[in-house]
Formats: C-alpha cells, structure tokens, sequence
C-alpha cells in the first residue's frame, strides 16, 4: 500500500466525528436486496429516516434526517468493520463525514444510520461503505452512492 494511500486513509479517519448525530440501531431482520458485498459482508442501500426510523419522502433544510443501511455477516465468525457516511453537496464538498466501528458477530445484521441537518436545498450524494477494521483499513463493500434532493 502505498505511503499517499495511508496518509489519505488516516487523515479520512481523523476526520471522523463520533457524536451526538451518530444513531446506532441493533435490529435483526431479514435483508432482502443487499447493495453492496465482499465475500462475508453486505451492506444495503441506505433509505432516509426520520428520528423514529420511518421511511421520510420528502427531505427539507432545517429538519433531521437520517440514512439507514443494514450491514450484514454472512459468515461463521466474528467481523470488526468501520461504517462509513459521507455527504457531498453539488460543488462537491464533504458536508459530513462521519462512521462507527464496531464488531458485528457471526450471522448477524446490523442496522445503522447516521443523522444529519440540511443547512442548504440541493442535490446531494450520499455515500456509505463498510471498511475493514478501525484505524488503518481497506474495502469491505463497493460505495454506494444515493443522490438525495433537499427542499
């Protein structure tokens, strides 16, 4: 792995923020179209929430939305995983960034979400990944880019 990587890697990490907005949710349910694997893990396409866990259509400045994704171990053995959210608007930029480490037992699934407060209307691009470990970490699923419209 090259140094530029690493450096890149663990500067994406100190840039985590771990708090108040981070909404763990420890569900078990049966995940019928998972968007994004590798091997042992699956990770489904987030879906707006509200701070209730129901399903939001319409998403406006000022209100609190949240993007739920189940993350799912398919295999015999434990995994450590880092769950991670960013938010780009259309210029581009990183609103948030933001994730979760944790480790999620044998055949077991995870639901997550990760909250944020629209300042701005727009289009934005939602991208969740589940990466392999905590600090220093490599893929575990494809991203998974949903592009979301704040009124």
């Amino acid at each position: 792995m090259s140094k530029f990587l690493i450096m890149r890697i663990l500067k994406v990490f100190l840039m985590l923020r771990l708090d108040i907005f981070l909404i763990v949710i420890l569900a078990i349910t049966i995940v019928e179209n998972a968007n994004a694997s590798s091997g042992d893990i699956t990770l489904s396409s987030p879906i707006a929430v509200d701070a209730s866990g129901n399903q939001k259509s319409d998403i406006h400045v000022g209100e609190v939305v949240a993007f739920s994704s189940v993350i799912s171990n398919h295999s015999d053995g434990e995994k450590r995983f880092t769950y991670l959210v960013s938010i780009i608007n259309q210029n581009n930029q990183v609103e948030v960034r933001e994730g979760l480490s944790a480790d999620i037992g044998p055949n077991q699934e995870f639901t997550v979400a990760q909250s944020w407060m629209p300042k701005e209307a727009g289009t934005y691009n939602v991208q969740t990944v589940i990466l392999n470990g905590y600090l220093i970490s490599s893929p575990l699923t494809d991203v998974i880019n949903t592009q979301i419209t704040v009124k």
